[in-house]
């Protein structure tokens, strides 16, 4: 089963949008980077063609609440990071999420404000992807198995900023290339080892073929023939 339409655009939008729209370009994907005043996204498509996916990020809450709403209501997927929303405010906003992406602590603290176990939140959104820093990525959701994905092989970690970023990024273009969440978080994974060598948030670039080896070696040759297909089709 797919999980987003693959041909189709994955749009960003938040104050983490240029970065992660940056990682998903070094991955050779050509994202929709939404500005904080392109609201509309009907417009936004009859510009540039429908969208697969829509991350949407965090921001000022009317803008991310705007963005959800319309996700919902033209019955396209989203992905929701909520990142400070509290309380109702936070549910709201999730609610109807295909894919909730936070790290361990944001997800703490989305269950302390909202009062919501994690079965509840379970309720809401269909897949729960959280990243555990170096204790790699946790996967749960509707009728599948929870998955831990370690974290990939680093060289040296340099400067933690943008890895947040780059694993987003990493985790919708294997998204978009039709894999499953397991091989998406690998990709999303290994892009965050490189943005952790690297110094400052968008210091790393992405070499294809250095990039499939490195995969072989975090997480196996299966992971790596099937990034090779994306990322060296030729």
């Amino acid at each position: 089963m797919a999980l987003v339409v693959q041909g189709m655009k994955t749009a960003v939008t938040g104050t983490t949008a240029e970065a992660v729209g940056t990682g998903l370009a070094r991955l050779g994907q050509s994202p929709v980077v939404l500005g904080g005043d392109e609201l509309d996204l009907i417009e936004v498509m009859e510009r540039g063609g429908s969208l697969g996916l829509i991350h949407i990020g965090p921001a000022e809450p009317k803008a991310m609440h705007a963005y959800a709403d319309q996700a919902r209501d033209l019955g396209l997927e989203f992905s929701a990071d909520p990142g400070d929303l509290e309380g109702e405010e936070a549910v709201e906003f999730l609610t109807g999420a295909k894919f909730l992406v936070t790290s361990e602590h944001r997800y703490h603290l989305l269950q302390a404000t909202t009062g919501l176990a994690d079965d509840e939140i379970l309720e809401r959104v269909r897949v729960r992807v959280t990243t555990l820093d170096q204790d790699g990525v946790e996967i749960a959701g509707h009728d599948m198995d929870r998955v831990r994905v370690p974290f990939a092989r680093a060289r040296e970690i340099i400067d933690p900023a943008g890895g947040v970023e780059a694993f987003t990024a990493g985790l919708l273009a294997g998204l978009g290339w039709g894999m499953s969440l397991r091989r998406a978080s690998e990709v999303g994974s290994q892009l965050t080892a490189l943005a952790l060598e690297s110094v400052g948030p968008q210091g790393y670039s992405v070499n294809p073929v250095e990039f499939v080896n490195r995969l072989e070696q975090s997480y196996g040759p299966a992971a790596a023939a099937e990034a090779s297909a994306y990322l060296l089709p030729d």
